[in-house]
């Protein structure tokens, strides 16, 4: 921790903002991230048990608790959880009410430390595989515009390609549909690391990959790809995509498969502390 010579700021340890020291022997509050910052000349010992060290400050008073004089709330704020600490004063209780209280058995039950590693590895595979899925789509944009309006074949009366009022409408329609469906792959598959989401991110994930290979088939054929004079051009998209569905499809199924173990962890513990 870092003072001024005036004593007035100090850093907060976390953002590493200044923090206008109002109370030097309370808690202070850092104003761009709401850490707490302790007072300089504050006793770091619980305001309740003298010579031993606060584990934490209430979020509500400030106060310097030990771990037998906090009590630990879980809060969902925008869907995303974070542990809320309060002391026992009853207007310290009341204003943590919105957040539910911490079961620490059930948490132990419920940890998942087993999967960091397997996770990981879902989370890398089906996440590359959306960003390749994605610079696919890019690529097939740009060859059927460039096929549509720059090759003999492309500008052939009628267009093997088709469109319907503009040469090259259906082109650029259906490939932004394409890059919107891959976008939605992408945003799903950085879900299968979050465990409250992972199994029904994994299902959903799989059934979204289903529609977009029958999407982009269909579009190939509507496309009239088979005929295309230049014979590398369907291998190639189809190797390039087969690549970056194979590894979505990997990463789904595993991310399924340690969901639903997680599932079950779960509803394990509920059984067991009668939570059901």
């Amino acid at each position: 921790m870092v003072m001024t010579s005036a004593v007035e700021h100090i850093l907060c340890p976390v953002c590493g903002g200044r923090v206008l020291v109002e109370h030097s022997d309370k808690v202070n509050r850092c104003e761009y991230c709401a850490s707490p910052v302790l007072g300089p000349s504050q006793s770091r010992d619980c305001v309740n048990h003298e010579s031993m060290l606060a584990k934490a400050s209430c979020r509500v008073c400030g106060d310097l608790i030990c771990e037998d004089c906090m009590q630990v709330r879980i809060g969902d704020y925008g869907g995303k959880l974070f542990t809320v600490v309060h002391c026992e004063k009853p207007e310290c209780k009341l204003e943590s009410e919105w957040a539910k209280p911490l079961n620490r058995e059930f948490q132990k039950l419920t940890n998942f430390d087993w999967s960091d590693r397997t996770d990981n590895v879902i989370l890398r595979v089906t996440g590359l595989g959306a960003i390749l899925m994605m610079l696919f789509e890019l690529f097939f944009i740009i060859a059927m515009i460039w096929i549509q309006y720059f090759t003999p074949w492309g500008i052939a009366d009628p267009s093997p390609i088709g469109f319907i009022f503009l040469r090259g409408d259906l082109t650029v329609i259906l490939s932004i549909l394409g890059n919107v469906m891959s976008a939605i792959i992408l945003q799903t598959a950085l879900q299968v690391y979050v465990h409250e989401r992972q199994l029904a991110s994994g299902a959903f994930l799989l059934v979204f990959l289903i529609i977009e290979v029958v999407f982009l088939l269909a579009r190939g054929l509507f496309f009239n790809l088979l005929s295309f004079p230049q014979a590398w051009l369907v291998p190639f998209l189809l190797v390039s995509f087969g690549a970056a569905t194979l590894m979505i499809f990997t990463g789904s199924l595993a991310a399924l498969g340690v969901g639903w173990k997680k599932r079950g962890q779960v509803e394990d513990a509920k059984i067991r502390l009668g939570l059901e």
